[in-house]
């Protein structure tokens, strides 16, 4: 135990009494972070700090539906399906910020163990998308900076062309415009959904050549839930040696990422949708064999070879000799990307969302996800509704978006009953997760 944990008892927000819970052994957040097993002490704390309550505790990977939806506080006041705008956070990120917020407030000025907090959210990243190393991992506020700094690192082929889908998030396709406007790109290929919802990997091998510099495609659509083929992409982008970069907002807590596997160059990422994180906190990753390649147009104090947090990681003092302002050296791994000063709190809520996702075996998760919302397509089907997803399974995910004659009023009149969809352009998008339930989507069904 930290010293500063002995001294205190509660620095990091613990309540645990020992008159109370007798039986419990007298270990703070911090003390299991230090013993190796943090990411469990979510669940145990809220397990064994209920009064009188018999509970058979497994650390292995199956989902208990009711213990998870216990530590997911939304889940007792709403049927909460938008999960594609922002996730509900679980007790554990919402303790994790807490303490953070004693934790100023106690001692101001915390740098020193703040940035391990960092480091090891990156690691955490790394393994919820496959395990890739720590270097090849940035934190970033969000994902527009993330887009804006691989945008602006890049070089481009001389007139070469930009290949993106309508169905990507707006930031990444405005983005790619303004380098045409700007000179890097002499075109860009705007891709268009079929009457189907999906772009047609014939139209990806039509456009992607080998004046292609950049192709940028989101793992899932936000405006219909269509699920891209990101490995068939890369494949034929790679063949014409274009840098490809996928956006994995709406895919990953949703279904199993590897980004090794999927052959992608750079993958962004935020934390506050399935995730369910809390906003300005996301990562990059960047592959080590692509890195060389890139030159960064901007920079900040962060994202230096000879950074605070580099100094920390070879055990130097942060601020023991000036930094060296007589030229620029950027970072040689993926914190080139990284700018100023973190937004600390988020960190601290994104990392305790990824200890949270780890916890379960993904494509378990992904299996609960799809079960969901197949039921509501199939219910959706039963009233008649016109369903604008596509319901090929390879093109499933968590969001199922079905015509309303009039959103915004629905969406006001399922307000009143506790239920939470969003409304689009002549429609609703339900983003149902993992932690819901076809009970939930059946009341869902029966207030349209």
């Amino acid at each position: 135990m930290s010293r500063k944990s002995r001294k205190t008892g509660r620095r990091f927000g613990c309540s645990v009494s020992p008159k109370r819970y007798p039986k419990i052994p007298l270990w703070c957040k911090n003390c299991i972070a230090e013993t190796g097993v943090q990411s469990f002490h979510g669940t145990w704390h809220f397990l064994y700090t209920q009064p009188n309550q018999e509970v058979s505790f497994n650390l292995g990977v199956s989902l208990n539906i009711d213990l998870v939806r216990k530590q997911i506080p939304v889940t007792s006041r709403r049927a909460y399906f938008d999960n594609a705008g922002t996730g509900p956070p679980s007790i554990p990120v919402l303790n994790a910020i807490n303490e953070f917020m004693a934790d100023w407030r106690e001692y101001g000025e915390n740098w020193e163990e703040w940035l391990p907090l960092i480091i090891e959210s990156r690691r955490q990243f790394g393994r919820m998308i496959g395990g890739v190393p720590l270097d090849e991992i940035a934190s970033v506020p969000n994902v527009t900076s993330a887009l804006i700094s691989l945008a602006s690192s890049i070089n481009y082929k001389p007139r070469g062309n930009i290949v993106i889908s309508e169905l990507n998030f707006p930031t990444n396709i405005y983005l790619w415009h303004l380098q045409k406007k700007h000179g890097r790109a002499k075109d860009v290929r705007l891709l268009h959904r079929d009457n189907n919802g999906t772009i047609p990997l014939e139209q990806w091998e039509k456009a992607i050549d080998d004046d292609t510099s950049i192709v940028s495609v989101d793992y899932v659509s936000w405006t219909n839930g269509c699920r891209e083929k990101i490995r068939e992409i890369t494949k034929i982008a790679h063949e014409h040696g274009a840098f490809v970069i996928a956006d994995s907002f709406h895919a990953l807590g949703v279904f199993p990422i590897d980004a090794r596997q999927d052959g992608v160059d750079a993958l962004v990422c935020g934390m506050y949708k399935w995730m369910q994180g809390p906003h300005g906190a996301a990562y990059v990753y960047t592959k080590r064999d692509r890195m060389k390649e890139l030159d960064p147009n901007y920079i900040g104090w962060h994202g230096v070879q000879d950074s605070v947090a580099r100094r920390l990681t070879s055990q130097q003092d942060l601020f023991g000799k000036p930094f060296n302002i007589e030229e620029t050296i950027p970072a040689p791994d993926a914190t080139m990307f990284e700018g100023g000063s973190w937004g600390v709190i988020s960190i601290v809520g994104a990392k305790a969302a990824l200890e949270f996702a780890l916890k379960h075996d993904q494509t378990e998760r992904s299996h609960r996800v799809l079960k969901v919302t197949a039921h509501l397509i199939e219910g959706l089907k039963k009233k008649g509704r016109k369903i604008l997803t596509p319901l090929q399974s390879d093109r499933r995910s968590g969001i199922v978006v079905f015509e309303d004659p009039d959103p915004g009023a629905t969406y006001e009149k399922l307000k009143k009953l506790n239920i939470t969809v969003a409304s689009r352009v002549k429609a609703l998008r339900a983003s149902p997760h993992y932690y819901n339930t076809e009970e939930e989507i059946d009341k869902l069904l029966a207030a349209l």
